[in-house]
């Protein structure tokens, strides 16, 4: 709809008598006092014609507009939701926010993104976008973790999926994700060597257990230590081969990640480097075996459930690299770089979050095909714990899919939760696996 100069002109005067305007006309009057910068005028117009037609779609998006010029969030999101739902008034906030950066309004813009991730964590393009306007603010490294969670909830959908769909259904969700990628072992294949880690502390139960189970499998297993390794031969299942360490990773480089961080900090580097010296599988040592390991892959590569907000998508519980892999060369040296160099000490700065960026945000389609779903080792996720110790069903259905090669136990979580597994029932998850690998039949 045109109007004249006049007419514009008339209608920006009344505010006696504003049934003498359409709708319409409030609409653009609004918008060139928006235009222009009159936020007081364009909510005044806006408020007359939403007087007179309280559900006008354009009127209302002004007003959320005006809102959202005038930083009050939660009032352009009332005003929006009058006809929007809340993945309509994420992406709307979205664009807002591209459209305040381009008016160089960079808090502001950020602002309107969080507040569109609240609403919608899990559509890729608003974080896409969100990482964008971060990048260009200079928070480069909350930018890389948009990006993260951006190509997770594209390349991964399940991770999405399973927010709105029963437990029980989630790894049927992951049925069509790398579906060449399954655990098809010979009998009279050799088996990968699988490498370990162990150090600073005795064997507990839970590692000779996933121990025990790596050699059932018929797999050659080495554990790497900086303790004195007669003494740790001596505490470790038959059939385990007890190494130096420092023949990998030189014994001050472990010195300094436990003085600056933790063990699992520095065993996210120790991985990387033994892969790539030696080749085969890292596995961690609370990883307990159900069928011998040989996947259509040389590099293999798992998945967790949750930790997608903090770019935990790719973890290194289990992965499998062929001796002298670049990618495995690469992780290494970007580990010890954003560990000596960049001084990023939290946990999952070098394990999860540097692997989730390193295939996520790659290029290379055949490193993505690599990946495994949840399912192959973290069927049950970290903070699900507890059905690990019960007798519910509910665990044993989740590890009931015949891609589970291995069992995750999570032994951190299980000492923050007071389990022991010495204590469990012989009827729970955990008794069986127990069952599984230490009872002969």
């Amino acid at each position: 709809m045109n109007y004249h100069d006049g007419s514009l002109a008339r209608a920006n005067e009344i505010s006696t008598e504003p049934s003498s305007l359409t709708r319409d006309e409030y609409y653009q009057i609004c918008l060139r006092h928006l235009k222009t910068g009159e936020l007081a005028q364009a909510e005044a117009r806006c408020r007359e014609g939403l007087a007179a037609d309280a559900t006008h779609a354009g009127l209302l998006h002004l007003m959320a507009g005006v809102s959202l010029l005038n930083g009050n969030y939660d009032a352009a999101i009332q005003w929006a939701g009058r006809a929007l739902t809340n993945e309509m008034k994420a992406t709307y906030l979205a664009t807002f926010g591209t459209a305040l950066q381009g008016k160089g309004l960079q808090e502001e813009a950020l602002e309107a993104f969080q507040r569109a991730v609240d609403l919608d964590p899990v559509d890729p393009s608003i974080w896409d976008n969100y990482g964008h306007a971060l990048s260009r603010a200079g928070h480069g490294n909350q930018a890389n973790l948009c990006f993260v969670i951006a190509r997770a909830y594209q390349k991964m959908p399940f991770l999405s999926d399973c927010r709105s769909a029963p437990r029980d259904g989630w790894n049927a969700l992951t049925a069509q994700f790398n579906p060449h990628l399954r655990s098809a072992a010979q009998e009279a294949k050799a088996r990968d060597p699988i490498h370990c880690f162990w150090s600073d502390a005795l064997p507990s139960a839970m590692s000779h257990l996933a121990l025990r189970s790596m050699i059932r499998q018929g797999h050659p297993v080495t554990l790497y230590t900086y303790d004195d390794v007669a003494t740790m031969q001596a505490l470790v299942p038959a059939g385990v081969v007890v190494t130096d360490a420092e023949s990998v990773v030189p014994r001050s480089t472990y010195h300094q990640a436990m003085i600056h961080s933790e063990i699992r900090y520095f065993s996210d580097i120790f991985r990387y480097a033994v892969l790539h010296e030696f080749g085969g599988w890292w596995l961690d040592t609370d990883i307990v075996l159900v069928k011998p390991l040989d996947f259509a892959s040389e590099h293999v590569f798992s998945t967790q459930w949750s930790g997608v907000e903090n770019g935990h998508v790719c973890v290194g519980g289990a992965m499998r690299a062929p001796k002298g892999s670049p990618h495995m060369a690469n992780l290494h040296a970007l580990a010890l770089q954003r560990f000596s160099l960049d001084r990023r000490v939290e946990y999952g700065a070098v394990g999860p979050l540097l692997l989730s960026e390193y295939l996520l945000l790659s290029n290379d389609e055949e490193l993505q095909s690599c990946v495994l779903p949840p399912t192959a080792f973290n069927a049950i996720d970290w903070h699900e714990v507890d059905l690990f110790a019960t007798e519910s069903r509910a665990g044993f259905d989740l590890l009931s899919d015949p891609r589970v090669a291995g069992v995750h136990l999570w032994e951190k979580i299980w000492a923050e939760r007071g389990l022991r597994l010495d204590a469990v029932s012989e009827h729970s998850v955990a008794g069986h696996l127990k069952k599984l690998v230490l009872e002969p039949s």
